[in-house]
């Protein structure tokens, strides 16, 4: 008998189907025009392209070996690059575990507390003057934006041979640098009275109450650094540590202690702005600042030498790790400070730092019953405003380590939260 052969059977194609909503999204004039370009695109021409910039680049990184023009425009290219890609690529504010409600510290009550207290303390909150990127992006969308728009790019071309930027890691404006000395004026008088608090909003700041006022006065003592420990620490970018040094310019130059600089601080946001143009161990750039300083000449300057930064204020960078990586995760920066000041010596840690960094922050650490209510997670601390509270660290048989923020010891000393 004869075999039947063996037969393979052809697959019938059905027209393609896609789902509805595709369907819509396809067939819309936009979509349909931007499909359109990409089929039109040349990928030859692309590979071209390509080729012709990496040879570009190459060039430079030959040639940077003996022309500091070639360094500077190496330097400048890979800041901007580094900087888009973290801008698109970031996601520091999301995939943030489930947090453990700060309360469980108070488990047990005061008479059988289950939680061993670890440390308490005392920390004040500086957020940096106006930078000259919310210049630009912060006072509206008027008629005045493209003016300042255009402004600003000029100077970011004017300094494109050079090291520093306009827009990343952005220093302060002209108005900042005034902010940050009317701070400075602030602080040379206050003595922790509550009517010499200096807030827009007078109901943020606590009357009438002997433990605030006791409490506010050793703030005082605190900031201007006469009386019991305190040390002062600043984020790795150049507006907070501009903001940071002038305001305590009088303490700095009679004590001759150093601002630590802590990359933990950097602020949590994708802009441009928030990238440091410092890297690990290197101290962020304050070239000039002593010409924004009033009456320079009258403070004691004999302690007080030109460092790495390029001014006279010293800045320690052992905690300085460098800029912040695309893959960082902005709770762990919280947290990683909330540590690194519960283990000080100091009773008083004092931070130059951010808005979003600083609302986080109380997010982060005060009780669930408050983030909707208390104001240090609504609103943002206006520039080169002043807010202290008390962080408390204990060991929790269950939770380990948590830290809480003593929602009745939160006080605004200057400027305070936005309305």
């Amino acid at each position: 008998a004869s075999q039947r052969p063996f037969r393979i059977r052809a697959r019938v194609s059905s027209p393609a189907r896609h789902p509805p909503v595709m369907s819509f999204l396809r067939d819309t004039p936009v979509i349909a025009f931007l499909l359109a370009k990409v089929r039109d695109i040349d990928v030859v021409v692309v590979l071209a392209t390509l080729f012709v910039v990496m040879g570009a680049y190459l060039v430079l990184f030959v040639t940077a070996a003996g022309s500091p023009l070639a360094r500077a425009v190496l330097f400048k290219t890979g800041l901007f690059t580094k900087a888009i890609a973290h801008m698109a690529l970031s996601r520091e504010k999301q995939g943030w575990p489930t947090r453990v409600d700060p309360v469980v510290a108070l488990d047990g009550g005061a008479e059988t507390p289950l939680a061993t207290v670890v440390s308490t303390k005392r920390v004040i909150f500086v957020r940096h003057g106006e930078s000259t990127w919310n210049e630009i992006f912060n006072r509206g969308f008027g008629v005045r934006f493209p003016v300042r728009l255009f402004e600003g790019v000029l100077a970011e071309l004017l300094l494109l041979f050079t090291k520093s930027s306009f827009f990343i890691d952005s220093p302060l404006s002209e108005h900042g640098f005034e902010q940050a000395r009317d701070l400075r004026r602030f602080l040379t008088r206050y003595d922790g009275d509550a009517d010499s608090a200096d807030c827009s909003d007078k109901s943020q700041v606590s009357r009438n109450d002997p433990l605030v006022s006791a409490r506010r006065v050793k703030d005082a003592e605190a900031l201007s650094g006469v009386k019991g420990t305190s040390i002062i620490v600043a984020s790795n970018l150049r507006r907070a540590c501009q903001t940071t040094a002038i305001a305590f310019w009088d303490r700095l130059a009679r004590t001759g202690e150093k601002i630590y600089v802590l990359s933990s601080l950097q602020e949590i946001a994708r802009n441009v702005d928030t990238r440091a143009l410092a890297g690990a161990r290197e101290s962020p750039p304050l070239h000039g600042l002593e010409s924004k300083v009033e009456n320079v000449g009258a403070t004691p300057m004999g302690k007080m030498v030109v460092g790495d930064s390029g001014s006279v204020v010293g800045l320690n960078t052992h905690f300085n790790t460098g800029n912040k990586q695309i893959g960082r995760k902005g709770y762990a920066a919280l947290r990683e400070f909330a540590e690194f000041a519960c283990a000080q010596d100091a009773d008083f840690v004092i931070a130059g730092g951010h808005s979003l960094w600083f609302r986080e922050f109380f997010r982060m650490f005060l009780d669930d019953e408050h983030l909707q209510t208390q104001v240090a997670c609504r609103k943002k601390i206006v520039n080169c405003g002043v807010v202290a509270f008390t962080l408390t660290k204990v060991k929790h048989p269950k939770h380990g380590d948590v830290y809480r923020i003593d929602p009745d010891a939160i006080d605004a000393v200057y400027g305070g939260f936005q309305r």
